[in-house]
């Protein structure tokens, strides 16, 4: 039943992600990378699997916690490839790597939309993405491996670049058992170092901020867009639009990885109207929730929900950028890492009151995801208010001080 779904089978993935994120995060770098890219497909191949073979409620949950597993190796990718390119090109990558997701996202809607318009079942489906699992995991397994980490694995030059060649304790330390212990501990104090810096940085603390909440709310609508769209077509009494659900899918996409590949070449001073855009970008998608939770046209629906992820993907490409220019360029995957763990411990929350406490209706959900929106505009917009009038107070006060300065 769609309570079912919704209140047993769902949360279990949000929760998984949640506590694996955090273990994925902790060995990735330690691993070097690659054995978690090749744990992401296998997962997924053991996934889509499970869906076509097995049928009870027991057996959904498990999925589920693999589905958090698969979701939770993602970040591996971005550190693969940081630790894989010079510090040049990390800002390229990033873009890439969006670029990529979308795009990717967008040829499964045409593709799964063309197989239902051809008369393929739902059913029928899975063992397509199940070949493109298995193509994953084969990719994965010829990708070059990593020979060093960013904190962890130094290169041997940079080991004796470390090295003081005055230190008595230098013959000690060229034990290999002490050299590798010293690399782990040193890696983590650099991680703590860099978090550090980063987090004491309110600039970075801005963007990160609405970045994680940002990511929480898209995370949940993402996960129950789908309930709410099967309720409003119970309403219109036909099936007939179900099929355009991967249509829906490829424009939201290949829309929004345009807006935001227009967003990263624009050129703006976001330390000046970061706040302004924000509080405008947050407000409109709160209203834009809020349509899509009381519409009855299924159309209206489809619409709002590819331009919420316009301005959601547009938005943040600006904050990974942001956030990129102002931390330690070799802690772009522990900083982004911890960000989305804080997303998803902030959707855990949001999940627990709405979902399991509340149990609210489909519709009633997405009125508390429109509220949350509105909420966190209004943060943005106070903070606008803010940042304004302290701009105007230190001008005036400026100017105070020059015109009592005696002319020479």
């Amino acid at each position: 039943s769609h309570n079912s779904i919704s209140q047993d089978i769902y949360p279990v993935a949000i929760y998984s992600t949640m506590v694996l994120l955090v273990i994925i995060f902790l060995i990735t770098d330690l691993v070097r990378y690659k054995p978690i890219i090749i744990l992401n497909s296998l997962s997924g191949v053991i996934i889509y699997l499970m869906l076509i073979f097995c049928r009870t409620l027991f057996a959904m949950q498990v999925v589920e916690v693999l589905y958090g597993l698969f979701m939770s190796c993602e970040v591996a990718y971005y550190t693969y490839i940081y630790a894989k390119v010079d510090k040049v090109h990390y800002q390229e990558v990033s873009g890439q790597t969006r670029a990529a997701y979308l795009i990717g996202r967008a040829v499964s809607g045409v593709v799964s939309q063309i197989l239902v318009l051809t008369n393929f079942s739902y059913y029928i489906l899975n063992f397509f993405t199940l070949g493109g699992m298995v193509f994953s995991l084969v990719w994965a397994l010829l990708l070059p491996p990593v020979s060093e980490s960013i904190y962890f694995n130094k290169t041997e030059d940079e080991e004796t670049a470390d090295v003081n060649p005055n230190s008595c304790s230098n013959l000690y330390d060229q034990n290999y058992g002490n050299l590798s212990q010293n690399k782990i501990i040193k890696g983590f104090q650099l991680l703590w170092i860099d978090f550090k810096t980063a987090f004491t940085n309110l600039y970075v603390v801005k963007w990160a901020f609405w970045w994680a909440l940002a990511t929480c709310g898209y995370y949940q609508i993402l996960s129950y867009i789908q309930l709410l769209w099967e309720e409003i077509l119970k309403n219109e009494g036909t099936q007939y639009y179900t099929k355009l659900n991967g249509a829906t899918e490829a424009a939201y996409t290949l829309a929004s990885a345009l807006s935001a590949f227009c967003f990263g070449k624009l050129i703006v001073d976001w330390s000046v109207y970061g706040e302004l855009v924000l509080f405008i970008c947050s407000i409109c998608i709160g209203i834009l929730l809020i349509i899509m939770a009381e519409t009855s046209s299924i159309w209206v629906a489809y619409g709002t929900k590819v331009v919420y992820a316009m301005i959601y993907h547009s938005m943040i490409t600006v904050s990974n950028s942001e956030v990129a220019k102002h931390v330690n360029p070799d802690s772009y995957g522990l900083i982004f890492g911890f960000t989305t763990f804080v997303a998803l411990v902030l959707q855990t929350i949001l999940t627990v009151i709405v979902i399991n406490v509340l149990k609210l209706p489909i519709r009633h959900q997405f009125e508390v995801y429109s509220g949350y929106f509105a909420i966190l505009g209004i943060i943005f917009g106070l903070k606008t208010v803010y940042s304004l009038i302290k701009r105007q107070c230190s001008s005036r006060s400026t100017l105070t001080i020059s015109n009592q300065q005696p002319s020479s």
